[in-house]
């Protein structure tokens, strides 16, 4: 019995790199500290506490469907100042990045 193929959301399939990515931010989530501090010139102490965030979005299409996009990460960092934060990873060579940074910021700040 052949299965019916998934909707397809316009995102390539996960990569071993995405993988990668995943595993380290959410299992090696002490290392997410030292990397913002290098990547957006933040001086956190390492003492903060990282708080993820669902990565499960879904956006309203213009024919009144949905459709759900997961994030790389999305957390924040709570200290004496706290922030949040969406990093992505991406493999693939495409200009699809920006679009969907874009999608989930907006979700995110809703």
């Amino acid at each position: 019995m052949a299965e019916k193929p998934e909707k397809d959301t316009g995102v390539q399939g996960a990569t071993p790199y995405d993988d990668v990515f995943r595993t380290l931010t959410n299992d090696c989530s002490s290392l997410l500290i030292p990397v913002i501090n290098e990547v957006f010139g933040e001086n956190y102490t390492g003492n903060e506490q990282v708080i993820f965030s669902p990565n499960e979005h879904y956006l309203n299409q213009q024919d009144g469907a949905e459709s759900k996009r997961i994030t790389d990460t999305s957390f924040s960092i709570i200290g004496a100042k706290s922030r949040k934060y969406l990093l992505e990873c991406q493999t693939n060579p495409d200009s699809s990045m920006l679009v969907r940074i874009f999608e989930y910021s907006t979700q995110i700040a809703r």
